[in-house]
């Protein structure tokens, strides 16, 4: 099996399309298939076609409906392939890209699109009912990260660690945590609010920069590499996702997988992970978040259990392998229809050819 993957993104922050394009690539070559990955930011689309016509897929697979849709949409137009497409987050939660021309084509030209969760999929569906029967639901997976135990941060050793790992944008609305927690840690010194991120967006950089010099309780440490997150994730006390939306968040995965209590907001992609008094705690609002916190921080034994309960729910639900076995399945029934359309095709012709060689 050859497959070409279309990525988003190679290079800058580190993003959860860059994270799942990585491990899912891995994972099929691991399994034995052939994989080219190809990244829009760093190849043109003359470059990816003639990588493309040099591997011979038999499958173009686009993650991002929006910002690699019309990429793997005309790559298969060119080449005479099936194609699918993942949607990640932003193509379906952000209206702008969701409603643009290019996504819409994309979405209704492709043999399958796929959604990390059920949640996920109903909405798609709602958006475009022409694709129901084409949607096919994929949880991601996830490996623990290695961990370092001699890595400390410069994170004082009894500070009570809250850390938010995500990239700057608007979307992960660092702004909350920044702001909410302002009065209780003046309570609790020992709060310390760790964000961990590189910067995508510059103009909201600024803000949260502003934001974090009126914020002694809050430190921000720049992007931290993969190599060194697992050791940044054992070293916090509650791992938070603040987020607007979520499609299925990679840094949640990552820190429930190494057993760690997480604090989320309430919303459906996170509700896909984190079951509420089970595998962590979610927030509505600010009080939800603050008495959230504040439990948190009165009982190691509840941390202790969420983060347990946390780890088995990844070990037992969102393996890599299995991730990797449902792509398979569907490349393969995708690879089979398309050759037996063509056979069907190839037939088809043929029967035109001898009726009008018997024509007088």
């Amino acid at each position: 099996m050859r497959i070409a993957l279309i990525s988003p993104y190679s290079i800058g922050p580190l993003r959860g399309n860059i994270t799942t394009v990585n491990r899912i690539s891995h994972f099929l070559r691991k399994s034995g298939a052939d994989v080219l990955v190809l990244s829009a930011d760093a190849l043109s689309l003359s470059e990816m076609e003639l990588q493309l016509t040099s591997f011979s897929p038999q499958l173009i697979h686009g993650f991002h409906a929006h910002y690699c849709g019309g990429l793997t949409r005309c790559l298969a137009k060119r080449l005479d392939l099936p194609f699918i497409i993942t949607i990640t987050g932003s193509d379906l939660h952000d209206p702008l890209l969701r409603d643009h021309s290019d996504t819409a084509r994309a979405i209704e030209a492709a043999q399958s699109v796929v959604c990390f969760g059920v949640s996920e999929a109903v909405k798609l569906v709602r958006f475009f009912p022409q694709i129901t029967d084409r949607v096919t639901v994929i949880p991601q997976g996830v490996e623990k990260l290695p961990v370092a135990a001699t890595e400390g941060f410069g994170i004082k050793d009894d500070a009570f660690v809250l850390l938010l790992p995500a990239a700057f944008r608007p979307v992960k609305q660092i702004e909350f945590p920044l702001h909410t927690l302002a009065p209780l840690a003046s309570r609790f010194p020992a709060i310390q609010l760790v964000i961990a991120g590189g910067i995508i967006d510059q103009d909201y950089a600024a803000t949260i920069r502003s934001i974090l010099c009126e914020a002694p309780y809050a430190v921000w440490l720049g992007e931290i590499t993969r190599e060194r997150i697992g050791s940044l994730y054992t070293r916090a006390d509650v791992v938070l996702n603040s987020s607007h939306s979520e499609s299925m968040s990679n840094t949640l995965l990552e820190a429930m997988a190494l057993g760690r209590p997480v604090l989320a907001s309430d919303i459906p992609g996170n509700r896909t992970l984190v079951r509420h008094e089970v595998t962590g705690l979610l927030y509505q609002d600010k009080e939800s978040f603050l008495k959230s916190i504040v439990r948190l921080m009165e009982s190691p034994e509840l941390r202790a259990d969420l983060g347990q309960r946390a780890g088995e729910y990844m070990h037992d639900s969102f393996s890599p392998q299995n991730e990797v076995a449902e792509h398979i399945s569907l490349y393969h029934s995708l690879i089979a229809k398309d050759h037996d359309n063509s056979n069907l095709m190839n037939r088809r012709g043929g029967e035109t050819e001898n009726d009008r060689s018997k024509q007088p």
